[in-house]
């Protein structure tokens, strides 16, 4: 019976109630599979299971009513019998009433507690040692059969409750309340405290009050510090529920464990788990909220991880052992066979302590069987190792003092951390790592990163995370993966399947990768290419590598390397007056730089608005100031190979510079408040809504709206050949635009994958993808976070994307085609779209995808400059992922930048033909601003330039400039904010 159903009546009913409910309610136990409205028993207090969708959680020992870390999610405390812990500033006092009105408290005995020096278990954190005692809801328990982090203490296989020894009362009360009653009550006192306190008392008052005063003493409940809850392993939740796979029938009520998350079938179903039409969401295996990424999730990352390694180069290395790199050392530690002796542990310490010794600057590698054999128990089946006995040992024998050993678990995760520990303390110079190996997995067919996430990496990821090796003071630097010359030899194919293997746990641990010991007859020529143009070392960088590394000498490889080294890869960037130099002045004039930066808070509230509702704006999310001069100073200042931004003339005035610089800006932010601010854009919306497709809203827009093919942009229509810096088209890409529109029922961000994948998903229908239903979906929370770790195909339902309030996918096949290779949509502030363009901008910002052989030669009327020796962006590749434009946190001002590269290509750059042969975009600007700043014609060239491809406000084959007013009146509200006098 809930305490909300019983307000119109006395508390004297009230109590009596509940006290008859406590009798008759059964103990809480573990596996049951409580339904919403059960009432159990539990921690001397009566809970009530909360009904679908919470009821699974019920019997989950997480949600252990009144003692699990989440059991609020679960359960609804009913009543409160006897307080569960002493008061320790204001003891709960039984009055007796004599006759003086004179209230004493007169208790029979103390209650008491654990002694303080018994440990504490803490769920989530504490690992028991057999044998140990430790304290847990007011009793103490010694623990038996390795109980995990997650076995509360509970009389049975894993614990066994004792006596907790001599205990002294902690406090004895003696307060003696003033308030003497004036008559005989007829109700007890209806506040009664609202939480209950965890630890029983030993002992309780014995004498029963003769009468109760209608003013008692106001109980003051002990209230526990409150601590973060501790975070689940991850999959602990779903350890009794299936996974599910491909082929798999499901009943109603089943549930089964996908990506993990748990889902319980509505009906029969043979569609994938978490498809929203036949499931509903269950539950996060490591008990994080729906909606929210799942601890142990696929990495999705906003920017790549750093591959910047002490002692090696600035560019992705590719060596055989004849070939001078910085020093390596493979390490042999001991292997699984040693494990179960201390002399063979102690032998692998002193392996790694004399490496460690020597190791200088070196990098080193730790090899063994260890880590690969128990990926999936996570060492659990080696039971217990003797790691301190043997460490010391081994500490004694070499002559070195280590610190920290006695921390250390006698365990599989003791054994590994104290490598870390060897390294960290006896080779602080040295760059040191893991070495795994690419599994059978890699000889398996996978149709993406989902398939090889959940067939390999997960397990790899789980491990170095619940070892922490890659955490903490003691961290690893980098992880290696080495592939063994005895196992079969992998195509093309399944190489990307090794890569996804190595950039998933790679990004999961967040450190660079080292290919270790590859076979240089098996993966020679997949690396370095038959040809230049074939090279896969820029592949691997995008995957986190900084080197490949063989296993042997080969004279023709070594050619290759040679060759390869005549034009590397790079992989970050270091110079002066980059994008990242913080120092870096705007421009040089002090005054223009001084004006710049004090509209800041005015250009984010006054200018750089977007539409909320009709003719209501409020300040981007997307765009700032800050960000833009950041853009701004970089493509003024360095440029890109010898190009810059223009903004004045050197033999000028400052104050006529000045202005010009004022001018430019205004016309570049004109255009891109229209483009895109307007509706917090960075990614091109899903607009095609009676444009002549199949249907409205198709999936199929990420391939271009207006039927528009955008992976052919950059692509001669008549002769097939690829404008030579056009990305080279990317079938296997699978990504989910960033942003989106924001209306009711609005479309999902656009997104692209293989059709594999989507076949695998059961998405595509008669291999085309299907439309979003904007008028259906209707959802009754509105999602304020979202599993981002998931591709947009991938998400529940009403959490495609944050502020979500209707509207839903229908996989139904209706779009005609399918979205595998359609990742070039518009990205940044003048939407850059299409191979081409991403393709210029990757060449001379970002990691060059051109083939260094083409350097110098006309293909397609271009002639092909080298990429710039230290790009801006060296760190990034755009052909590989155009989608960094959007979701850099580390380089926000990236989706300035492209659109100022735009801008110095396509309008400063401008070269017209017939009638528009003579305009030229400074000569356009000079005679504005000299001439007075008067009317729009120079910022309605400006916009057919943009807009429409012509400098002028209709253009001859592509027709009249849209909304050309908008243009003209953010030109000028920017001239306003930036102080500058004109005549419209």
């Amino acid at each position: 019976m809930k305490f909300s159903t019983m307000k119109s009546i006395s508390a004297g009913v009230f109590l009596a109630t509940a006290s008859a409910v406590s009798y008759a309610a059964p103990a809480w136990q573990e596996g049951t599979a409580y339904s919403g409205g059960d009432q159990v028993t539990s921690a001397g207090s009566i809970y009530e299971c909360k009904p679908f969708p919470y009821e699974g959680w019920c019997g989950l020992s997480a949600y252990e009513p009144g003692l699990g870390f989440a059991w609020t999610d679960a359960w609804v405390a009913v009543n409160g019998t006897t307080p569960t812990a002493t008061p320790t500033a204001t003891p709960v006092v039984t009055p007796v009433v004599t006759a003086t009105p004179v209230v004493t408290a007169q208790p029979t005995s103390t209650p008491t507690q654990p002694p303080s020096d018994v440990p504490v278990f803490i769920p989530g954190e504490t690992r028991a040692t057999n044998g140990s005692v430790y304290q847990f809801g007011g009793a103490c328990w010694e623990a038996k059969n390795s109980p995990g982090p997650w076995e509360t203490p509970r009389e049975g296989w894993f614990w066994t409750q004792v006596d907790c020894g001599p205990v002294t009362p902690t406090q004895t009360p003696t307060a003696t309340p003033t308030q003497a009653p004036t008559q005989a009550p007829t109700a007890t006192p209806t506040a009664t405290p609202t939480q209950a306190p965890t630890q029983a008392p030993t002992a309780t008052p014995t004498q029963a009050p003769t009468a109760t005063p209608t003013a008692t003493p106001t109980a003051v409940p002990v209230t526990p510090t409150p601590t973060a809850p501790p975070t689940l392993p991850p999959g602990e939740l779903c350890v009794d529920y299936p996974e599910w796979t491909p082929g798999t029938t499901a009943n109603k009520g089943d549930i089964y464990v996908t990506g993990n998350s748990a889902y319980k079938a509505k009906f029969f179903t043979t569609k994938p788990a978490g498809d929203p039409a036949d499931w509903e969401w269950f539950l996060n295996c490591d008990g994080t909220p729906q909606g929210a990424p799942a601890r142990l999730s696929m990495p999705n990352p906003p920017d790549p991880v750093p591959l910047k390694v002490a002692g090696w180069p600035n560019y992705i290395v590719a060596a055989t052992p004849n070939d001078t790199t910085p020093a390596t050392t493979v390490v042999n530690i001991s292997n699984q066979a040693d494990l179960t002796s201390i002399a063979g542990l102690q032998a692998g310490f002193e392996e790694a302590i004399i490496a460690a010794a020597n190791a200088g600057s070196a990098t080193v590698l730790l090899r063994s069987n260890v880590l690969d054999s128990i990926m999936l128990d996570k060492g659990a089946s080696l039971g217990t190792i003797s790691v301190k006995e043997a460490l010391n040992a081994a500490a004694g024998a070499t002559g070195v003092t280590l610190s920290g050993v006695d921390a250390l678990e006698n365990n599989a995760r003791g054994w590994a951390q104290a490598h870390n520990l060897i390294m960290t303390q006896l080779a602080p110079n040295a760059v040191f790592g893991w070495e795994i190996e690419i599994g059978e997995f890699s000889q398996n067919y996978h149709t993406g990163y989902r398939s090889v996430w959940n067939a390999a990496s997960k397990f790899a990821a789980d491990l170095l995370d619940n070892f922490g090796l890659y955490a903490g003071a003691n961290a690893a630097d980098i992880v290696a993966f080495t592939k063994p010359a005895n196992t079969p030899a992998l195509d093309a194919d399944k190489w990307d399947n090794a890569l996804r293997f190595v950039k998933q746990v790679s990004d999961f641990v967040e450190v660079p990768a080292m290919l270790s010991s590859v076979p240089a007859n098996q993966a020679g020529t997949y690396f370095l290419g038959a040809t230049s143009a074939e090279r896969k070392l820029r592949h691997a960088a995008h995957h986190n590598v900084f080197a490949v590394l063989f296993d042997a000498d080969n004279a023709s490889l070594d050619s290759k390397i040679n060759d390869y080294m005549t034009s590397t890869i790079p992989l970050y960037q270091e110079g002066n007056n980059s994008a990242i130099d913080t120092g870096l002045a705007l421009t040089s004039i002090e005054s223009l730089n001084a004006d710049l930066l004090g509209v800041e808070q005015v250009m984010n509230n006054e200018a750089f608005l977007y539409e909320v509702a009709q003719g209501r704006f409020e300040p981007s999310t997307v765009y700032k100031w800050k960000d833009f001069l950041q853009a701004l100073s970089s493509m003024h200042n360095v440029g890109i190979a010898g190009e810059q931004l223009w903004l004045y003339d050197e033999g000028k005035d400052d104050a006529t510079n000045s202005t010009y610089a004022k001018v430019a800006i205004a016309a570049f932010l004109a255009q891109s408040m229209k483009e895109t601010i307007r509706y917090n854009a960075c990614d091109e919306n899903n607009w095609s809504i009676n444009t002549g497709d199949p249907v409205n809203y198709p999936l199929s827009s990420s391939c271009g709206q207006l039927q528009q093919d955008y992976a052919s942009y950059g692509q001669n229509p008549v002769t097939g050949v690829d404008h030579p810096y056009s990305c080279p088209r990317a079938p296997k890409m699978e990504v989910t635009a960033t942003t989106h529109a924001g209306w009711y029922g609005a479309p999902a961000p656009l997104f692209a994958a293989p059709d594999a994948v989507l076949e695998e998903a059961g998405i595509l229908v008669d291999g085309s993808v299907g439309y979003w239903n904007f008028g259906g979906g209707w959802c009754s929370e509105i999602p304020t976070q979202i599993d981002t770790s998931k591709q947009a195909w991938e998400r529940d339902e009403c959490k495609v994307y944050v502020g979500q309030k209707a509207g839903q996918f229908v996989h139904d096949g209706s779009a005609g085609k399918s979205v595998e290779g359609c990742g070039w949509w518009g990205r940044g502030v003048i939407q850059t779209t299409g191979r081409q363009n991403f393709g210029t901008l990757n060449h001379f910002l970002g990691r060059s995808h051109v083939d260094p052989a083409t350097v110098g030669e006309t293909i397609e009327g271009v002639t092909v400059r080298p990429a710039p020796e230290q790009p801006l962006y060296a760190n990034l590749d755009f052909c590989s992922n155009p989608q960094l434009i959007c979701t850099s946190e580390e380089h926000p001002e990236l989706k300035w930048i492209a659109g100022l590269f735009y801008w110095m290509n396509d309008v400063q750059g401008y070269v017209g033909t017939g009638a528009y042969a003579d305009w030229d975009y400074l000569t356009e600007l000079r005679a504005y601003v000299d001439n007075g700043l008067n009317g729009t014609g120079f910022i309605d060239d400006i916009s057919g330039i943009v807009n429409r491809g012509c400098p002028d406000s209709t253009c001859p084959i592509s027709g009249k400039v849209d909304g050309i007013k908008d243009r003209q009146d953010n030109f000028f509200l920017v001239l306003d904010k930036l102080g500058v006098s004109y005549t419209r």
